[in-house]
């Protein structure tokens, strides 16, 4: 699998805020105060904010929500999402702590597909961390107990393999903004069940 690599180079478009990663909300500053609370180095705080994203908040599949959460505010304030919504709320914390962090999309397979044939697209993230001086993709939408061997910021999560055989696509780019035909889709349904049967297969 190749080496994530940056939409563009400058790291400041990595730590940029917008309406969909809203870290300018009270909500994330709070948050990422505490998360990372005594921390000194990137990858303690790397480490902190991914382990809160992925042990504190719910996918909301997991937990049959109702609501559909987007904004990264949002995510936090519901305490769930899809793993499009978690990536953004962790782009969120991430980059409020100052440490450059992207979205990354894979096409998979659907796993709540009763045939296993559908595809559609997974969302995730890539953080540059300064003291190892590469980015490194992270998963913060699968639990502590999927992750075996443990997730390590010092390589790629072996999750993120894909099946290309079986039609699953995985794109290297780390990108700076969320996907528009993710959020277009995410906002065209009021429930998570309407959401459920029509995940998106492109971004």
């Amino acid at each position: 699998m190749p080496d994530p690599w940056p939409e563009r180079p400058d790291l400041d478009d990595y730590l940029r805020h917008d309406d969909i990663i809203d870290y300018d909300d009270p909500l994330i500053e709070e948050a990422v105060e505490q998360i990372t609370d005594g921390l000194k180095d990137n990858i303690s705080k790397a480490q902190a904010i991914y382990e809160f994203v992925r042990d504190q908040i719910f996918h909301s599949f997991q937990i049959n929500a109702t609501s559909i959460t987007i904004k990264a505010s949002e995510v936090l304030e519901k305490g769930h999402g899809t793993c499009y919504a978690q990536a953004h709320l962790l782009a969120a914390l991430m980059r409020a702590a100052g440490i450059p962090c992207g979205l990354c999309y894979q096409i998979r397979k659907d796993q709540d597909d009763s045939d296993g044939k559908r595809l559609i697209v997974h969302g995730f993230n890539a953080v540059y961390i300064e003291e190892i001086g590469k980015w490194i993709r992270l998963d913060a939408s699968r639990s502590i107990e999927e992750y075996n061997p443990s997730f390590d910021f010092e390589r790629e999560a072996s999750e993120l393999e894909v099946d290309t055989q079986a039609g699953e696509h995985d794109d290297p780019v780390v990108y700076i903004n969320p996907s528009k035909t993710i959020i277009k889709t995410l906002r065209k349904y009021d429930n998570i069940e309407d959401l459920k049967k029509n995940m998106p297969d492109k971004y």
